[in-house]
């Protein structure tokens, strides 16, 4: 099931390897757990809306401002990391990160606080693109696996504990604190990263060297993309705003193609993507978010709405699907190094999809057992995917690009997310549309349009599973 696109060296050069390496996956989980946390986010929207006197539609600029900042800087960050060194970077990116918290918790206004939430995008996109390159870099090749998935579970573990927090401490103390709380998680991480070793780098890296061109296309023709994606849910895709983002989106990646077929220093080596394997790992990595996120748009409405559960219950049962990961990820890390990545990755898809096919048969009578089951065996089949799959991808490409390679696995994941969100909301809302006049009802938000069309999602989600999974056999 597993090809290989570049040989790797089974073990670390001497002058790359750490005196020792669990310091550095420690290092690089907590950096993944404090980025995970602002899952705690969301459960503070009202509360912030009410604050800064701003409605629905605006808040999502919350989101979009973050998201759109990290996803479109990624690639840029992990050259950026791989000339100045990774260590050094995820400091400087956990410092930015740290001045963004405080900034946003002390926010005097919502376009401080936006301003505030770019600069954590920023602090973000250097940690992502780094964390995973010290991991890799940090163990032998035939540990990469194991130590992949203990990042990941670090990652889960943050996404399932945000939203738990994020509610305490809206209740007990407002929502400044669902920034302010973070200082202090930051601050451990900061002074685990004083004491990384340093290697040598370049002092300040050449245009040439950096690609600066490269990075900026690419920036703007993700940043473009996502933005037509968030916009195309309000506007429609008939749109000229969203049209002119396509076409602007789509211009930019032109450039960039061009620019990196003769750039000397490219950001990524295109040839790569030649290789049928290479290409689906990561097509697989979109996909897969792609399909699951729908939960984390539908799921609390149909646990508070439908039945009738506090929104407390309703977000310890949603942490089942990431818990899952969490336990997961090591173990199926593990075993990515043992028998390779193909078999594990094909598994995991398998799994979500089955746990995507029960979510698609809940109703109006169904227990919270049943919804833990389902959440349960989609963060399963997550975290059986995950690191096999960043696994190989990592692997796929040459040491000296490990914060290329990190920041493309994130990349990717993230253009999941954003897709497999814009997707449910766009399909929800068409498939109560027609629910309703199938039911013959004026109003296609009535009550009993709801759970059809939340099944339909759930459906077509599962079927975007079983593709991925069709496609992973085939990857042999």
């Amino acid at each position: 099931m597993q090809t290989k696109i570049v040989k790797m060296e089974p073990t670390s050069s001497p002058a790359s390897r750490q005196d020792s390496p669990w310091l550095t996956i420690t290092l690089a989980s907590l950096s993944g757990l404090l980025a995970s946390l602002d899952s705690s986010v969301n459960i503070a929207f009202p509360a912030i809306s009410t604050a800064f006197q701003v409605d629905i539609a605006l808040i999502q600029w919350v989101v979009v401002s973050y998201v759109l900042t990290y996803a479109s800087l990624l690639l840029g960050c992990g050259r950026l990391a791989d000339l100045l060194g990774h260590g050094r970077v995820l400091f400087w990116g956990i410092l930015i990160s740290s001045l963004a918290f405080l900034a946003c918790g002390l926010a005097p206004s919502f376009s401080w606080f936006l301003a505030a939430r770019v600069l954590q995008g920023l602090g973000a996109a250097l940690v992502l693109a780094t964390a995973p390159a010290l991991v890799t870099l940090a163990v032998p090749a035939e540990m990469r696996g194991q130590a992949l998935g203990i990042f990941q579970m670090g990652a889960a573990v943050g996404f399932a504990l945000g939203p738990l927090l994020g509610g305490v401490l809206v209740d007990a103390v407002g929502w400044r604190a669902v920034y302010l709380f973070r200082l202090v998680p930051a601050g451990v991480v900061i002074a685990l990263s004083l004491r990384q070793p340093r290697v040598p780098s370049q002092a300040f890296p050449s245009a040439q060297a950096l690609d600066l061109s490269g990075i900026l296309t690419l920036a703007g023709s993700v940043a473009g993309l996502l933005l037509a994606l968030n916009r195309s849910r309000d506007l429609g895709w008939a749109s000229p705003v969203v049209i002119a983002l396509l076409v602007g989106a789509s211009g930019s990646f032109a450039a960039f193609l061009r620019h990196e077929r003769r750039a000397a220093t490219p950001i990524i080596d295109l040839s790569l993507f030649r290789h049928a394997a290479f290409a689906i790992a990561n097509t697989l990595n979109v996909l897969a978010n792609c399909a699951m996120f729908a939960i984390w748009l539908l799921v609390p409405y149909y646990l508070v709405n439908v039945l009738g559960y506090s929104a407390t219950f309703g977000g310890l049962l949603l942490m089942a699907c990431p818990l899952a990961t969490a336990l997961a990820a090591p173990l199926a890390g593990r075993l990515s190094d043992m028998i390779g990545t193909g078999l594990l990755s094909a598994t995991g898809l398998g799994l979500e999809a089955g746990g995507l096919w029960l979510l698609s048969s809940l109703d109006t009578t169904a227990t919270g057992l049943s919804v833990v089951a389902a959440l349960s065996l989609v963060g399963l089949g997550l975290g059986v995917f995950q690191a096999p799959n960043m696994s190989f991808v990592m692997g796929a490409i040459p040491r000296e690009q490990q914060g290329i390679a990190g920041g493309m696995s994130q990349m990717m994941r993230t253009l999941g997310v954003v897709l497999g969100v814009t997707g449910a909301g766009l399909l929800f809302s068409s498939r109560r549309a027609a629910h309703a006049l199938q039911l013959q009802l004026v109003d296609s938000n009535a009550e009993q349009t709801f759970m059809p069309a939340f099944q339909d999602v759930f459906l077509v989600a599962t079927v975007l599973s079983v593709a991925a999974f069709l496609l992973a056999i085939a990857r042999r």
